[in-house]
């Protein structure tokens, strides 16, 4: 992979850099109190609770949160549209908000929140069908995290921004920042259309399916977390970025299993800018019971798939590629965490092929120059073709046909030298020979096994 392809997917520390200061150049451009446009903008929820009409200001330097919650406690029984027009909201601390609850902004960059503390700003427990939309989220205490959801189901977040304050430059002191948190048999969560950035951590998960979709995950420490060691845990990634710049110091992997999980499902996902791309269960600890990766890019500067301890693994069609000078291990498998699996159609951007003897003698291996199965079950057809071509042949190393199956069942032995052997009673091998005028004997071969 080139180091222009590199750079075109990666955010630069300054553009991130340069995004923490809107609130203050916000502060410049607010218009007039009295301006009704900006105090009471129209928007495509004609039910929503507009910020500004409860005294939100949205300069990114007064203080919001007061505004906020009066707005989500002006009708506690009603339904809960809240509305924060274009702007920088300063706040404290978020209100709780109710089932089925909707926040909407006017866009993921141009809406944003802003969070100074140390604590959790968003704190879901125990709510269902909450919907966040439209608008960003910007922590910047060292301990904060922007989202927690405990025991919720089915809430969501549609056009998102959560982005923490971890860099290189700062590194370590916002390894403890948190994006998103999971748990407590939180399920059905939705990630669509998201970026999760400079975290620590970007999302951390110890409880059952959630999802995540078309979206993007850059600089974070560890991008996706799955931890708790609980067999029910997992995670659905499509269509997901993982990117990062090549300083050690800003990411060291893009995804982590510590333990015991159920499911983890990855669909059309893209890796690059890690130490480790994935690194998938823990020895002496657990891993999943299934981990499948399905069109895949991956690329790390030392490792780009790490199995170190999974019941299930499947991986098909993934291209992993080098991402430093020399090339880092594409795969690298525990064979005694992950002895069985299946291998389907992987090519590598820095060698040939990847070769066989990457994966523990159990797993099902079909590459682009061959196919390697530890055993079949049940009758073995093979038909043959329309020109008569053999059914089966068996070759050397080097290519050259030394027994062969034609179309019609003949067994054919290309050599004098490997005719068919048999097992005596008393344990000695015999081989059969033919010579020049047809008649055939035998060779003693001795008690051990030919070709052992």
């Amino acid at each position: 992979m080139s180091d222009d392809i590199l750079r075109r997917r990666r955010l630069l520390a300054a553009t991130l850099g340069a995004a923490a200061v809107l609130p203050i150049a916000a502060a410049c451009t607010t218009a007039e109190p009295d301006d009704p446009q900006f105090r009471s903008p129209t928007t495509d929820a004609p039910a929503a609770r507009n910020v500004r009409d409860f005294g939100a200001v949205g300069d990114g330097i007064a203080d919001d949160t007061k505004a906020l919650a009066a707005a989500v406690a002006k009708d506690p029984d009603g339904p809960l549209v809240l509305y924060l027009p274009a702007g920088h909201y300063r706040v404290e601390s978020m209100p709780d908000l109710p089932d089925y609850a909707t926040i909407l902004g006017d866009g993921a960059d141009v809406t944003t929140i802003v969070y100074a503390g140390n604590g959790t700003l968003v704190r879901l427990r125990k709510r269902s069908r909450v919907r966040f939309a439209r608008l960003g989220i910007f922590t910047t205490g060292p301990g904060s995290t922007a989202v927690e959801l405990s025991e919720c189901f089915r809430c969501s977040f549609d056009a998102v921004v959560l982005r923490g304050n971890h860099l290189s430059d700062n590194h370590p002191q916002y390894l403890t920042q948190r994006g998103v948190v999971l748990r407590d048999n939180t399920g059905g969560t939705a990630f669509i259309n998201c970026d999760i950035n400079n975290f620590g951590i970007g999302l951390t998960t110890s409880c059952i399916q959630n999802y995540v979709t078309s979206s993007k995950f850059t600089s974070n420490h560890t991008g996706v977390l799955g931890t708790g060691n609980d067999h029910n845990a997992g995670l659905a990634l499509t269509n997901v970025e993982f990117v990062s710049d090549q300083n050690p110091l800003t990411t060291d992997r893009h995804l982590r299993v510590d333990g015991a999980a159920n499911d983890w499902w990855l669909t059309n996902v893209w890796f690059e800018g890690a130490e480790v791309a994935l690194s998938v269960g823990e020895n002496g600890r657990g891993g999943p019971a299934q981990f499948g990766m399905v069109n895949a890019k991956v690329a790390a500067r030392s490792v780009g798939l790490e199995l170190n301890y999974c019941r299930q693994p499947y991986l098909a069609n993934v291209i992993f590629d080098a991402e430093s000078r020399p090339p880092g291990i594409p795969v690298r498998v525990d064979p005694v965490g992950c002895p069985e699996g299946t291998a389907v159609g992987l090519i590598s951007g820095i060698t040939d092929d990847i070769p066989v003897e990457t994966f523990p003698t159990g797993w099902n291996v079909m590459g682009r120059k061959g196919m390697r199965t530890p055993r079949f079950t049940g009758t073995v057809v093979s038909q043959a073709g329309p020109h008569g071509a053999d059914v089966f042949q068996a070759q050397s190393s080097d290519g050259a046909v030394r027994a062969a199956v034609t179309a019609d069942g003949t067994w054919v032995c290309e050599h004098a030298d490997n005719g068919p052997v048999l097992k005596a009673p008393d344990g000695g091998y015999w081989r059969l020979t033919v010579s020049d005028d047809g008649k055939l004997s035998t060779v003693a071969l001795g008690r051990k096994r030919p070709g052992a």
